[in-house]
This record gives structure tokens, sequence and C-alpha cells, in this order.
């Protein structure tokens, strides 16, 4: 029998939000399933999810947990706009709906929307019990901010997430849902899904979510979670996506909270993993300790990974210049890929030190990946002699070379058939400190979304064990080597000033003004206001960058280029 809206096998006499007509398991076994979807990957995603239920089944679980829009992927963007997606949707849903006999399966996709009015889908959670659909939820918050553009395709839900079955009583909540609430998001919503709660004596409140990585939101993912679970008095099962998609990384860790705020079980982070949470088993200690710059190369090496991988691609190449940046991303790369699919090429010119190309060569020995050395000069040579008549500036010199390095680079990647990595840092794009076309080309950013001292930090990480990034190359000045004895600091502030500038403008938009309110020197805040300004054009061509921080360039960052420029002022 089809349903109506969904096209799903519904018991007679479902009501709309709650529902007892169909028997479900208690709340005694749930398998958390955080499961990495490749975006868009409909068929490939159910046939996982129905692998992890088949597993979870073998474990006498009584409910399969799965996090948002499981089996299309977050974020579809404009994927959404195939009619096909939606039929594989559709098909998916059917064959979740069968795997469910003798269990509960809670998971995301959608919901075509039956109004001609509004948006065509809405993000939606499935709650099949013994073969049939027992309730269905659609997220009602839905976030427009920063990365988040839900509000672009989604229409909003209207209906509490409520439905119970013999004598228990479930919530279920979608993401931004369960974000509503003071300290924990800038802007309000009308509305608060979790606070609809209050009093309802839920047995367990089920969220799930596709909440991007950044280095704050761990902890506070769990002081939110301990809160909404004191708040109601109740146990929160909280599955969250990992995976790499384009720029967002999603680190998973999913949890449960018991009603006293504790964690009971935490999933691994940047893994799949499925794990099962027993009714009342007592409260877990935190086993995930990371610094930050631990957290960042396991985040940073799971972000290529996944990039690589669902760009159906498996070999990398980069240019090893010598310098921190370069070999922090190589580093990164063998950790994602292993060796034997990493290529690290020196392309030194007349400015480039012996210390550098000694350090590059040393780099690609400590990690065993391939090296080759192709050296520019030649090719620089011939510029120079076709430019003699412009009488070519020492700028314009200066950036031929990053030029002719990207042109080789990319033949390298053509020959090899690899993808490129970029080794610009946020500290250098925030500046517009590259060439365009030339080392702020690649694939993907790595380290785009890192300010220049914790580029330091991760090579020092990188040497806990055992010298990986030569110390000549954390200890000595950095410099681009476009002309003779060239520092960085020739041309910009600091970095120990810098930083914190870019931080600064970024995280608080704030501009020249409030920046020499902060303290900053006017000389500093003057350059580096002038550079971020001109340097606008160049940042919007700059390939995908991974996002760790609450504010990344790149898709969440959307400055217009021909308008008054706040930063300015």
């Amino acid at each position: 029998m089809l349903g109506d809206k969904t096209g799903l096998v519904k018991a007679p006499g479902v009501a709309i939000s709650i529902q007892s007509v169909i028997t479900a398991p208690p709340f005694v076994k749930i398998a958390i399933a955080q499961i990495n979807p490749l975006v868009g990957d409909v068929p490939g995603n159910c046939e996982k999810a129905l692998s992890f239920i088949e597993s979870a089944k073998r474990n006498q679980a009584d409910w399969i947990l799965f996090p948002e829009l499981s089996l299309v992927g977050y974020p579809p963007r404009d994927l959404l706009d195939y009619p096909r997606l939606l039929q594989e949707n559709q098909t998916a849903l059917e064959k979740i709906q069968k795997a469910s006999l003798g269990t509960g399966v809670i998971v995301g996709g959608l919901k075509k929307n039956p109004s001609p009015a509004g948006k065509k889908f809405f993000n939606s959670a499935f709650v099949f019990v013994n073969g049939a659909l027992l309730f269905s939820y659609d997220k009602r918050l839905l976030p427009s901010y920063d990365v988040f553009e839900d509000e672009r395709y989604f229409e909003r839900g209207n209906h509490f997430g409520l439905f119970e079955s013999n004598s228990h009583r479930f919530g279920i909540a979608i993401c931004e849902d369960i974000w509503n609430r003071k300290g924990f998001i800038e802007r309000a919503y009308e509305s608060d899904p979790v606070s609809e709660f209050k009093g309802k004596n839920l047995n367990a409140l089920f969220v799930l979510s596709a909440s991007p990585f950044d280095l704050k939101k761990r902890d506070l993912r769990q002081k939110l979670l301990s809160e909404i679970s004191t708040e109601l008095k109740t146990t929160v099962v909280y599955c969250n996506q990992v995976s790499g998609n384009d720029e967002l990384i999603f680190d998973g860790g999913s949890l449960v909270v018991n009603e006293k705020g504790q964690t009971g079980l935490e999933l691994p982070l940047f893994e799949e993993a499925c794990m099962i949470y027993e009714n009342h088993q007592p409260a877990c200690v935190k086993s995930q300790t990371m610094t930050e710059s631990e957290c960042l190369f396991k985040a940073l090496s799971f972000g290529i990974k996944d990039y690589v991988r669902k760009s159906h691609q498996k070999k990398i190449c980069l240019g090893l210049s010598g310098g921190i940046d370069s070999s922090v991303v190589a580093a990164l790369a063998v950790e994602a890929l292993g060796k034997e699919n990493v290529l690290g090429v020196s392309l030194p010119s007349r400015f480039t030190s012996q210390a550098s190309r000694e350090d590059a060569q040393k780099l690609a020995e400590n990690l065993g990946i391939r090296f080759q050395e192709i050296a520019i000069e030649p090719m620089f040579q011939s510029f120079e002699k076709t430019l003699a008549p412009l009488n070519p500036s020492g700028l314009t010199l200066e950036n031929i070379q990053p030029r002719i390095r990207m042109t080789v680079l990319m033949a390298v990647a053509n020959q090899e058939g690899s993808l490129l990595l970029n080794t610009s840092n946020k500290s250098e794009i925030a500046t517009g400190y590259s060439t365009l076309y030339g080392d702020s080309a690649g694939a993907l950013s790595p380290l785009g979304d890192l300010l220049k001292h914790q580029v330091g930090e991760l090579a020092k990480a990188i040497n806990r064990h055992r010298e990986v990034v030569p110390r000549r190359v954390i200890e000595r000045p950095p410099t681009a080597e476009l002309r003779p004895d060239q520092k960085d600091e020739d041309s910009l502030p600091p970095y120990s000033v810098l930083d914190p500038l870019v931080d600064a403008s970024l995280t608080e938009s704030l501009g020249r003004y409030e920046l020499g309110k902060k303290g900053f020197s006017e000389s500093a805040v003057e350059l580096y206001s002038r550079l971020h300004l001109i340097s606008e054009y160049k940042r919007r061509q700059m390939p995908p960058i991974l996002r760790v921080s609450t504010k990344a360039f790149g898709m969440g960052r959307r400055i217009p280029l021909a308008a008054r420029n706040y930063s300015d002022k």
C-alpha cells in the first residue's frame, strides 16, 4: 500500500505528529550509525545504511539512528534541482523501510512538499518500525548564515517532533532545531523546538545532525547536549555525519548524554563508526583528548582524504619550497593518502637558497615520498628576455616565478593523473600575499583556514615523535625567495601581530577604526587594511579551503568585489 505524501507503507490511522498504532521497540539498545555519505550518491549511501542496519540487528539493537540527510549527504546544494535525486531518495526509503523488520530505524532523507507553494522539499527524519512508516518529522529551523543554505532549498517544517509507542514517548530534532538557545546562537529564531518538549516526559530525544567541524564545536556541542538533557530530564541520542564534503569537514563524534548531563557514549572523531548504547549504562570518561594541533592534523588529513577519494582520484602532488607551509601540507597528504600516493616537486630559481633545496629534499626523504627537482631558471630567463621591451618592474618579475612554477606543477599533475594541493595559509590569503594563477592555485587548500602561527604549531606536533619537518624549516624566518634576501616581514606586519589582526577582523567583522581601538598599532592596521582591501578578487579565485574555524574564507564569507568595503573604515 502506498502512502499519500511519501509513497511509503503506512499503518492505518496514523496521526501526523503522535503515533501509537504500530508496536515499536522500547528504548533499550540503540545503535548510533555515524556514516560517511557521498553527496548525491543515494544508492551507495543506502547500501551503506542497509549494511549498518543488518549489523545492528545482529547485535540485537532496538533502534538504529542515522545522521541528517544520511541518504542524500549534506549539503546537497543544487543537486536538489535534479528530479532523479528525489526518485532515488524515494527508492532508498522504501529499501530502508523493508530492512526495518524486527527493529526501529530513524534515517534522514528528502520529503517532497505536496504544496505548490514554497520550496520543493522538506529536510526530514523518517521513523520505520517493523516494515512500516511510524512517523516522519520535518526540520523546523533552517539556517541561512555562514556556510549554511538550508532556507534556500527546504521548506520549514511545522509539526511537533513527538511520537509514542508502548507507553514510551520519544522526541525527534534535526541539527539546527536544538541550537536555538541563549549562548549558542548569535541570532535567535522565533521558536525553540527543544523547549516544546518540556513536561512531555520523554524517554529519549533523538537528534539527527550534519554539524560541520570547527575547533570550538566539539566542546560547545557537548555543553549544549548536556544542557538539553538536564532541562528535559531525558537521554539525548545525537548522531552526527562524519565526512569531508568539499570545504566542509564533519567530525562525527556522535554522543549519548544521560538525563544528568553526563556523557554515556562518544563515537570516534573523523571516522565512520557504529556503536551501541544500552539505556542507563554508566557515564563514560571523555576518551578522545587532543591538543588543538592534534585535532587540526586529524581534521585536515581527513578532509584531504575524503576530497581526493570523493573526486575519484588517488594521488596528489605539490610544490615543495623548503618552507613550513608546503612541509606541513606534504605531511598531511601522507597521513591522508599514504606516502606512495604523494609526489613533492622542488622548483628552484636563482633566488632559491641552498638551505631551501636541501630542506625540501630532506622532508621528502623523511616522509618517504617521491621527489623531483625541476629548475625554473631557464624558463625565467626566457620570460625576462621576452619581456625586456616592457622594462618590467621588480614585482612583475617576482610574480612570473610562481606562475612558471604553477604551470610546471599543473603539467606534472596532468602527467601523473593527480590533484595539486595548494599550500597557502590564512594569513597570506587575508593579505593577498600570493600570486594569482601562481601559488594561489590548486585543487584544494588544506591550510587556507590556518593562521601562520597555527601552521608552526602543527609542524611541531608533526615532529612530536620524530623529526619529519626539518628543524631549520621551523626555525628560520619565512620567505617567498622571489628576490635576493627576501623575508615575508619586508611586505607584511610580523606574524605575531598579523595573525591576531586577521582573526579579529574576520571573526568580529572589524574594520580599520575598530581594530585600532583593539590596541593594534596604527601602522599595522593601516598596512593590513590596505592589503586586505585590494586582494578580495584574489580570494574569490582561491581553490576550496578546508574550514576549521568559525569564520573561514570561502563559501561562508561572501564579500562583493565592486562595492564599498567596510573593512577599510
